[in-house]
């Protein structure tokens, strides 16, 4: 576990980032520990899927983004998604999409004392595919030439109701080390109720002035002089008719029922399965793998991130995938196979053989 820690501060991220990879990294260690199976917690950490899911922050919005080199918003998506994903849903927000208020939050100097700075964050362009929203923001260009001012986001946002994570880098120049004022921002909304196909992101920033500026976003307590201001930013718009999401549905499995929630976009998959079983023989603790394939054939496999029991005593598994892996993500149904490890006569596992366990199985159809 130090090993981890070690190598996320060495790659030179924001601390936000840092915290957010480290605690998935120990969910899904706490989470395989609870494996009956101390083969299977073994591979679940030896297995790419597993580190992706705990790192993924660090892959997506740490590691150092430079503005000029990625190109704006566009140039980052592309270097993990298709061009014509990116450029299909590229979009400005319009004037009336954003609304911007001052915080109620009691702040450190009169408000007679405050320079208006106008609007903390001009959001220049937006991606979103209903479970994910992307989005580039930029500073006011005083803030920028003050040379000791930096605007600051809370790293929760409200999506229609819903407390989401926001991360956000790229105001720093990696080589100049100054701070450049441009951001590249991404809410995690898949877990948010956007049935009505509208969709209302509340976010909260603020201005502080340094006496010193922090280098490299490593921030300490006695680098911050004061906060100056503080604003509530509403960012409004619409559900595009693609972006899909199922929940709760509830279907039939030898032995029992699952409860599936699927969210399917080109920017995620995830699934999370709760088994409730009637039959002793079946064991959740057996899968180790699913084998995913689409209506159009598309196959791939994935290990489970997470297996575990929650409070009611049910088994739950879990599976996420930053990357569709050569699946349709507008396919009309996905069948799940759960699979084992395959062991020889001498009771030892056979790297990379699994076999079927035909009794887990089901097939997610959307309409």
């Amino acid at each position: 576990m130090k090993d981890f820690g070690r190598a996320v501060k060495e790659m030179n991220v924001p601390d936000i980032v840092q915290e957010k990879a480290q605690n998935a990294f120990d969910i899904i260690h706490e989470e395989s520990k609870m494996s009956k199976n101390s083969n299977i917690r073994r591979s679940f950490f030896k297995s790419p899927a597993a580190v992706a899911a705990a790192i993924v922050a660090v892959v997506l919005i740490g590691g150092g983004v430079v503005w000029a080199a990625s190109g704006g918003l566009a140039g980052f998506l592309s270097g993990f998604m298709p061009e014509e994903e990116v450029t299909g849903r590229l979009d400005i927000p319009s004037e009336n999409q954003i609304t911007v208020s001052q915080s109620e939050n009691e702040i450190t100097i009169s408000q007679s004392e405050v320079e208006d700075y106008g609007q903390l964050w001009t959001i220049e362009e937006y991606w979103y595919d209903g479970a994910t929203l992307y989005f580039s923001a930029v500073a006011p260009q005083k803030v920028i030439d003050a040379g000791n001012l930096m605007v600051e986001w809370s790293s929760h946002a409200d999506v229609n109701g819903t407390d989401c994570q926001l991360s956000a880098d790229g105001c720093w120049d990696e080589i100049t080390k100054a701070y450049t004022g441009r951001y590249i921002c991404c809410i995690d909304v898949s877990k948010a109720d956007t049935s009505s196909g509208n969709v209302t992101v509340v976010m909260r920033l603020k201005l502080n002035r340094y006496k010193r500026m922090p280098v490299d976003f490593i921030v300490q307590g006695e680098y911050e002089v004061e906060t100056i201001t503080e604003q509530k930013m509403s960012f409004t718009f619409e559900k595009p008719n693609d972006a899909r999401q199922l929940k709760k549905e509830n279907l039939s499995v030898e032995g029992g029922t699952a409860d599936i929630s699927v969210t399917v976009a080109p920017s995620m998959f995830n699934i999370s399965i709760v088994y409730h079983l009637n039959d002793s023989s079946k064991s959740v603790d057996d899968i180790c793998k699913y084998r995913i394939t689409d209506s159009s054939g598309n196959s791939t496999t994935v290990w489970v991130t997470g297996n575990f029991k929650d409070n009611n005593g049910d088994d739950c598994m879990y599976i996420s995938m930053m990357e569709l892996e050569g699946l349709d993500p507008y396919s009309k149904s996905y069948t799940f196979e759960p699979l084992c490890f395959h062991y020889d006569s001498a009771g030892e596992r056979v790297p990379d053989v699994f076999d079927p366990l035909d009794w887990g199985g089901f097939t997610v159809v959307f309409k």
